[in-house]
C-alpha cells in the first residue's frame, strides 16, 4: 500500500459469523480494477458461513463523513422522484404489516428520500446518517428530520421505534452484526425492520468473476472496498440468514430482486458489449432466483 493510503488495512475475523476461516477469492481495486479505482484489496470468502469480505479490511483513517462526500457524484444516476415514490410504497408496506402508522427510524438515511416519504405519509419519522453533506442536502431540499450521527452514537432508548429501514447500508458497515444488535435493541416488540443488500452470489457477479478468469486476471467484480460506493460486505442469502439469527432476528421474508447498475467507465465497444451481456445475464439470474439484490423483512426474536 502507498504512503498516501487513506485506509488502515487490518486482519479481521468474519464480520458475519466471527470465524477465522477465510479462503482467497480474488483482488479488487487499484491495479485489479479496469479503471484503476481505489487500492488493491484481497477479497475472501468465509469457509464457515460463505460471506465474502475484504481481508485485511480497509478501515478509513479519517471520519466516515470524509469518505461520503460529493453527493452529486455519489448519487449519480439516481432518480429522486422515483426514490421518493419507492419510499411511499415502503411506508405503506410497513403500515400494512403493523396495522397502523407509528414511530419510524431511517438508518443511513442519506439525503432522505425514504424519510421524506415517511413524514409525508404521516409517520413520526427521523433519520441518522454519518455524512454531514448528505444530511445538509436532505434538510435543505426535502425538509427532513435527520441528524449527523451513527445509530450507535445516537443512543436511542430501548424499544423506541415501530419500524426501521436500512436502505443500501448494510454492505457499507464495518461491523454489521453490532449495528443489527443495536437495531434489535431500539426496535419495539412486534416492530418491523426492512433493509436491502447486494447479492454477491447472484448470477451476474458469478459470471463477472468467471469472465475475469477467462481474461486470465485474478480479479473479482464483487464489492468496492476502497472506492465509491465503498461496499465492504459481500452478503448472500445464506450469510444474511446467519447474521440475522446471530443478532436475534426472525427473517419473515427474503426476496431476490435487482437490476445491474448503469454502465460505468469508458465508452468503448468492449464496454458496451460487456454491459449488454451483463444485462442479459441478470435477466437470467432473476428468473433463476439469483438476481443482484435482496429485500429483507424481519422482526425481533423475543425468546
Amino acid at each position: 500500500m502507498t504512503m498516501e493510503s487513506v485506509f488502515d488495512f487490518r486482519e479481521i475475523d468474519c464480520p458475519v459469523c466471527g470465524s477465522d476461516s477465510p479462503a482467497f477469492v480474488g483482488w479488487r481495486g487499484g491495479e485489479a480494477h479496469q479503471s484503476g479505482a481505489g487500492e488493491k484489496t484481497a477479497i475472501v470468502r468465509c469457509s464457515n458461513c460463505t460471506h465474502q469480505y475484504p481481508n485485511p479490511m480497509p478501515f478509513p483513517r479519517a471520519k466516515l463523513d470524509e469518505l461520503y462526500v460529493n453527493a452529486e457524484t455519489y448519487f449519480q444516476g439516481h432518480d429522486l422522484e422515483k426514490k421518493k415514490e419507492m419510499g411511499r410504497d415502503l411506508m405503506r408496506k410497513f403500515e400494512s404489516k403493523l396495522g397502523r402508522k407509528g414511530s419510524f427510524l431511517d438508518v443511513g438515511c442519506g439525503v432522505g428520500e425514504i424519510l421524506w416519504a415517511a413524514q409525508d405519509e404521516g409517520w413520526d419519522a427521523e433519520g441518522v446518517d454519518p455524512s454531514a453533506e448528505f444530511v445538509k442536502i436532505g434538510r435543505e431540499t426535502l425538509n427532513v428530520n435527520s441528524k449527523v450521527t451513527t445509530l450507535e452514537d445516537a443512543s436511542y432508548p430501548e424499544d423506541s421505534f415501530d419500524a426501521i429501514s436500512m436502505s443500501s447500508l448494510i454492505e457499507h458497515l464495518y461491523d454489521p452484526y453490532s449495528t443489527l444488535k443495536e437495531i434489535n435493541r431500539v426496535l419495539k416488540p412486534n416492530g418491523w425492520l426492512w433493509f436491502d443488500a447486494p447479492n454477491e452470489d447472484g448470477l451476474y457477479m458469478k459470471a463477472g468473476n468467471f469472465y475475469m478468469k477467462l481474461r486470465r486476471k485474478e480479479w473479482v467484480v464483487v464489492m468496492a472496498p476502497t472506492f465509491a460506493p465503498y461496499h465492504v460486505q459481500g452478503f448472500n442469502p445464506s450469510s444474511i440468514m446467519t447474521v440475522m439469527k446471530r443478532a436475534n432476528f426472525h427473517v419473515r421474508d427474503l426476496e431476490i430482486v435487482g437490476e445491474v447498475c448503469p454502465q460505468q467507465g469508458d465508452d468503448s465497444i468492449r464496454k458496451k458489449i460487456e454491459f449488454s451481456a451483463a444485462r442479459v445475464v441478470n435477466v437470467i439470474g432473476r428468473a433463476l432466483g439469483r438476481g443482484t439484490y435482496m429485500n429483507i423483512w424481519a422482526q425481533r426474536s423475543d425468546g
